[in-house]
């Protein structure tokens, strides 16, 4: 008997398998993906002309440590060099599309050099874009470190 439960345990899981592999994504979760690929590839390669184009003018870019930046003030830093995006990795990331707008969560591992000390982060973010005429826009970020 339990040779036969086994096997119809083992069917089942495969027969699953090709149904959760292929969840096909709409475009719009695509582009989303897209335009945080080009945040992260922006960070880290401090390339400031890529961010003034992602971000929002309104953007609210909420640090885990509670320090608030708005677009300039944030752009003006990685440009300055203040802060200096080293390294990061990033996991387990969701896109929800709600219309116009799309909300992604994320899991990252980030390095940062901000004005001359190391910080080492664990944290989650959650990211929020608004569709434009032009592509999707952040519009909010705030991070949560993991303890």
């Amino acid at each position: 008997m339990k040779p036969i439960l086994l096997a119809l345990a083992l069917l089942a899981c495969t027969s699953l398998a090709p149904a959760q592999e292929n969840k096909s994504i709409n475009p719009a979760e695509a582009a989303v993906l897209k335009a945080e690929l080009g945040w992260e590839t922006a960070l880290t390669n401090a390339d400031v002309g890529a961010l003034q184009n992602l971000y929002d003018d309104t953007l609210v870019y909420t640090h885990s440590n509670g320090k608030v930046d708005t677009k300039s003030s944030y752009i003006s830093a990685i440009k300055s060099g203040a802060t200096k995006y080293e390294s990061m990795k990033r996991d387990d990331i969701k896109v929800n599309v709600y219309g116009e707008a799309a909300v992604v969560t994320c899991h990252w591992e980030v390095h940062i050099s901000s004005k001359g000390n190391k910080v080492d982060m664990n944290a989650r973010y959650l990211h929020v874009y608004v569709r434009h005429k032009d592509g999707w826009k952040l519009v909010a970020h705030e991070s949560t470190r993991i303890s």
